[in-house]
């Protein structure tokens, strides 16, 4: 934007995954840059995410998930955060129009704020769903729950939910919202960051 406003924004995002027949890998990143450069010039947003997750079914309902979560938040004062999570899922539904799946486990979590530096160790709820609807438009939406056991009454959660709207085989058009919030952040940084972003989407299908 120029004029009476003058600022520069831009948000990436990128989603792998593969798919076998009875073990699953998903990769994961986004990011989100923007600065003002008029009355009060600066950046107003400096946000990069990242995740890897494996998931190998041991019967039609049970699984087991290993995964790994990177976060980097400058204006809430966080240089990286890292969540190393393992544990149990349960698919309550698997069809190739809807999925839902339950997971309980551990994490162990390193986090390293520009005041302090903190290692906690925590559990991992979560619900992870997917439903493909109609002219070719994909719900996607998943809540994740870190209740804090090194310091009881401190939590996290993360929140996202998408949908993309294909309009062709390669080319689509995606809605994303987010909602991270922390109860216990650095003195003077807020507990919430909230995103939305919407635009283009290009897939590639192997």
């Amino acid at each position: 934007a120029a004029g009476n406003s003058e600022t520069r924004s831009l948000s990436l995002a990128f989603n792998a995954t593969r798919t076998g027949l009875r073990d699953k890998l998903a990769l994961t990143e986004s990011s989100l840059y923007s600065t003002n450069g008029l009355s009060t010039p600066g950046t107003t947003a400096n946000l990069v995410q990242g995740s890897a997750r494996y998931d190998h079914d041991f019967d039609g309902i049970l699984f087991v998930f290993g995964g790994a979560d990177f976060m980097s938040d400058a204006l809430q004062a966080l240089n990286l955060r890292s969540v190393f999570s393992g544990g149990l899922g349960y698919h309550i539904i698997k069809s190739d129009t809807t999925m839902l799946d339950f997971l309980t486990g551990v994490n162990y979590t390193r986090e390293n704020y520009v005041p302090f530096s903190r290692n906690t160790a925590g559990l991992t709820l979560g619900e992870d769903f997917m439903h493909k609807m109609k002219h070719s438009t994909v719900l996607t939406e998943d809540f994740t729950f870190y209740p804090d056991l090194s310091d009881p009454g401190e939590y996290r959660t993360n929140f996202d939910f998408s949908t993309t709207t294909k309009m062709n085989k390669w080319f689509g058009w995606q809605n994303t919202f987010s909602d991270i919030y922390v109860t216990n952040p650095p003195l003077g940084a807020k507990k919430n960051d909230v995103l939305f972003s919407t635009g283009l989407n290009v897939s590639f299908t192997h």
